[in-house]
């Protein structure tokens, strides 16, 4: 039996219901032993029950990093435990700055070291932060050492194997897996008319301000049209467009729960992903699990999970009239919404389903 660590140690919204789903899965499989690091704040009651944890305390906000990673003490304890259980692969979930020392170690000792890289370049206008230098930095060292690298898409990986020359053989490609564990939340709100959603954290690469250009246009045409902005990130840049239509916008600036999605899924008719680029979206599964169709643009992998007429629309980037246009035609066809309703949902269950892709990663 193979003893499989798997470390998380970013705890934040995305990468928890990413990791805890494809830990869950991992765990089913006989042939695995499994044993899950995780910082102590993490919110495990996502994973299952038959999962054991490492906890190893390492905080986001910058200071206390710092602090926690010159606290050798922290260091020790979690290599003690890593020893104990004599992982035969490690695979790493994120690009935390510490699995930089760590994966020469377990290279030296012979251990096979497995790298999900959720975005191998990192989205426009983060990789000129202090904090997206260290993690592209990561990300470089971390595809150099991997015995095997995976990414969410045959696009991403030829963009690894081009720029990176990293070997294709290396390389697996999956998809994003299913989010049906948000159904578990599921309250049954009805959907208010003309109510559509944009959701998750606002950062520039996610084009918010498109959006909001292309509501002008969307109030002549139906001028009760409800937009829902759930998530947090710093919206200054568009706090002026988006009080230009405070009598149409509901604005939610702060980090969503699990249990709190409903709210504002199941009340939408459809969401809307207008990216200028994305290697990938979580967003999408959770629209599929509250059965709602997405508007998406065709940029990296973002449409490669959508059936255009069935599950969603694809429409090109930063093109305001078109994104106008798709939106009033989404909110104006309510019959073929409702079409769309179970055909994500379902699409979601068959294309996205965790067992193929443990299977392909770790056949």
């Amino acid at each position: 039996m193979k003893r499989v660590l798997v470390c998380n140690l970013t705890p934040r919204g995305g990468m928890l219901h990413y990791a805890s789903q494809f830990c869950n899965e991992l765990s089913l499989r006989g042939d695995i032993s499994l044993k899950v690091a995780i910082a102590p704040y993490h919110k495990n009651t996502l994973y299952h029950k038959n999962i054991s944890f490492i906890k190893i305390r390492t905080h986001p906000d910058l200071k206390n990093f710092i602090f926690d990673s010159l606290n050798i003490f922290y260091q020790i304890y979690f290599l003690s435990k890593i020893i104990i259980f004599r992982p035969q692969i490690v695979h790493f979930m994120d690009n935390h700055p510490w699995y930089i020392p760590y994966v020469y170690v377990f290279k030296l000792f012979g251990v096979e070291v497995f790298t999900t890289q959720h975005d191998p370049t990192l989205h426009s206008g983060e990789a000129k932060s202090l904090t997206g230098k260290i993690a592209g930095y990561t990300n470089a060292v971390l595809r150099k050492k991997s015995d095997k690298l995976i990414v969410h898409g045959d696009i991403l990986k030829t963009e690894v194997i081009k720029k990176y020359h990293i070997p294709a053989e290396h390389i697996i490609s999956i998809p994003h897996g299913a989010y049906t564990f948000f159904s578990q939340y599921a309250q049954g709100l009805a959907v208010q008319k003309n109510t559509f959603l944009f959701f998750g954290r606002i950062l520039d690469y996610k084009w918010l301000d498109v959006l909001l250009h292309a509501l002008e246009y969307v109030k002549n045409q139906i001028p009760d049209f409800h937009l829902i902005i759930a998530g947090p990130g710093d919206i200054s840049a568009y706090q002026e467009m988006i009080q230009k239509y405070e009598d149409n916008i509901e604005l939610y600036n702060f980090h969503i729960e699990a249990e709190d999605a409903y709210k504002y899924f199941e009340i939408s008719e459809f969401v809307v992903l207008p990216y200028k680029d994305a290697s990938g979206s979580g967003v999408i599964p959770v629209a599929y699990c509250f059965k709602k169709p997405v508007l998406v643009t065709d940029v990296w992998e973002l449409s490669s999970v959508v059936l255009e007429w069935k599950t969603g629309y694809i429409i090109a980037p930063n093109n305001v009239k078109l994104l106008w246009e798709k939106i009033v035609e989404m909110l104006g066809d309510t019959r073929k919404l409702q079409e769309m309703w179970e055909s994500g949902y379902e699409f979601s269950l068959k294309e996205l389903s965790w067992k193929p892709i443990i299977d392909k990663i770790y056949s």
